[in-house]
């Protein structure tokens, strides 16, 4: 959902609490309803393939989610569809039919209507992305159960865990004003050294063909893209590399100014801006993400310094 589309509907709810409450409450009842009547309806559709393959995106704001859901769509010849953002636990076409994008044509939001009622297109790769949550919201149970029903059945599915070292990420996120994170009582640092340890297999949530993908590496190496395209089954181009998504406004540093040129941004040494602001200072100093980020990333030049 789009930052205007939220703010909308804030200012909306703030008008009129209660009746906010009584449309949510009637929205999840709907919602329910429409669910539980695709089940008995169309169950004879849900041994058929839809897509071919499937590409879960799962990473923290400022992680580069959106450059890399381009640059993987740019790899993948036939249909694709791209889902970017959304929330867990919700049919994705209903969400975004529901929620659309403010320049988004009729004709695109009719196409989403049919998808999410279960009238599916084929397709050659649906990706779909999740930012900032846990990763036990991400694999929800609940909504496992019902991810046939809502976004068809899928021959190959992966998992694409996105991490980008913590000094650059948490400069990013300072700068773009975006430090909070989707789960209450948890930050920043929390979700990272989370994602850290699935990253590095310590735990083991995400149960389809699992990617990690070391944004420092994917930024400046051609050929741990190439490693990685071969991984996701793509045909290796580099298309997209240097492009900039509109999505989240861009670079939180060059916004859109370096579109065609992302090569050019200096992303590997946004940690620079700010090492001498104490309260950033403070963040990072942190014994356990420090390790995580050396076993990761290895030493970065510098980040020494901060403490």
């Amino acid at each position: 959902m789009s930052q205007a589309s939220i703010l909308g509907k804030l200012l909306e709810a703030l008008k009129d609490p209660a009746m906010a409450l009584q449309r949510l409450q009637r929205g999840k009842l709907v919602h329910g309803i429409q669910d539980t009547t695709r089940i008995f309806l169309q169950h004879h559709k849900h041994s058929e393939i839809v897509n071919q393959k499937e590409i879960r995106i799962i990473g923290l704001r400022r992680t580069g989610n959106h450059a890399i859901m381009k640059w993987v769509q740019k790899q993948q010849p036939g249909v694709v569809w791209c889902l970017n953002n959304l929330p867990v636990k919700e049919n994705p076409y209903r969400h975004r039919y529901e929620y659309p994008e403010r320049l988004d044509p009729q004709w695109q939001l009719e196409r989403i209507r049919n998808e999410a009622r279960g009238n599916f297109s084929k397709k050659d790769c649906l990706i779909y992305s999740y930012e900032d949550y846990q990763l036990t919201e991400v694999i929800d149970k609940s909504f496992a159960n019902k991810q046939t029903l809502y976004m068809g059945k899928s021959f190959a599915k992966y998992d694409l865990l996105i991490l980008r070292d913590p000094f650059n990420l948490v400069a990013s996120r300072i700068k773009s004003d975006k430090m909070p994170v989707k789960n209450e009582g948890k930050t920043v640092i929390d979700l990272w050294i989370e994602y850290a340890k699935e990253f590095l297999n310590e735990t083991q949530y995400l149960t389809n063909q699992k990617i990690c993908l070391n944004y420092n590496r994917w930024f400046g190496d051609v050929d741990y893209r190439q490693q990685l395209a071969g991984q996701l089954k793509l045909d290796f181009s580099d298309a997209g590399i240097d492009d900039v998504s509109n999505y989240g406004g861009g670079s939180s540093f060059d916004r859109r100014e370096l579109q065609g040129q992302a090569k050019k941004m200096d992303v590997l040494n946004r940690w620079k801006y700010f090492s001498d602001d104490p309260s950033y200072r403070k963040l990072l100093d942190n014994e356990e993400l420090r390790d995580y980020s050396e076993r990761i990333f290895g030493h970065i030049p510098g980040t020494e310094s901060l403490g």
